[in-house]
């Protein structure tokens, strides 16, 4: 019987340990974006209007080079941790 709950609480203990590699974040690595190319522009079919780009969106020139990170920093697309200030009570 002892032998039993042992073996059940090790394999609860691995299940819910394997978990959290399963969930991992992991940036995107720079390289992974480095030789996009542009597309040309779309060719309308004749009889057909070209759709209006206007207000698409154009990304500018890079200006500046990129201010490398440290390794240890975390991805961009998690947020940042946030704590509230708690709520102020009235003056009266």
């Amino acid at each position: 019987m002892r032998s039993i709950r042992l073996l059940m609480l090790l394999s609860v203990f691995l299940t819910v340990a394997s978990c959290g590699s399963m969930f991992k974040v992991s940036c995107a690595k720079p390289e992974d974006f480095a030789k996009v190319e542009e597309n040309p522009p779309l060719k309308i079919p004749p009889g057909f209007d070209a759709p209006d780009t206007r207000s698409a969106l154009t990304i500018p020139p890079l200006e500046s080079p990129e201010v490398p990170r440290p390794a240890d920093a975390p991805c961009l697309d998690s947020p940042p941790k946030f704590n509230p200030a708690p709520p102020r009570r009235p003056q009266a």
